[in-house]
């Protein structure tokens, strides 16, 4: 069982900055608010084995990464569906979007801002560090 119920969210981390997909196969950056109709909303289904996919409202697409997951490697939309695991932080309705699994090269990765220093902010795997609250995503749900 997912830990969050099946619907439409906004994904939002320190309080202001949305998961925005601002085309199908773009990469996911992180933007104030848009108010372009379903760019920053995401339909997160829950699966049976408790994993989740995170598909964007606006262009159909699900958030993804190219080949296997590896540390730094960028996420963007993707038809393929890809599984997350949602794991609880310090917060409520605070989630650590991890890759599902088990350590990939001895780390968890997880879905975080991107090293690289550009704007947007890009979104990219990292390593997870489950006491890291800044490295967690709030799902606000949308009616």
């Amino acid at each position: 069982m997912a830990p969050i119920p099946n619907g439409t969210y906004g994904i939002v981390k320190y309080g202001e900055q949305h998961l925005t997909l601002q085309d199908a196969k773009a990469p996911a950056v992180l933007l104030p608010p848009t108010g372009q109709p379903g760019e920053q909303e995401w339909q997160v289904e829950s699966l049976s084995n408790s994993n989740v996919t995170i598909r964007n409202l606006r262009h159909e697409t699900y958030l993804s990464y190219d080949g296997v997951p590896e540390i730094n490697k960028m996420l963007r939309g993707s038809s393929q569906a890809t599984e997350w695991q949602l794991r609880q932080s310090a917060q409520p309705q605070t989630f650590h979007i991890v890759v599902p699994g088990g350590p990939v090269d001895g780390v968890e990765l997880t879905v975080d801002l991107s090293l690289l220093r550009i704007f947007p902010p890009m979104t990219a795997l990292r390593p997870l560090e489950p006491q890291d609250v800044r490295q967690a995503w709030q799902f606000a749900f949308h009616e």
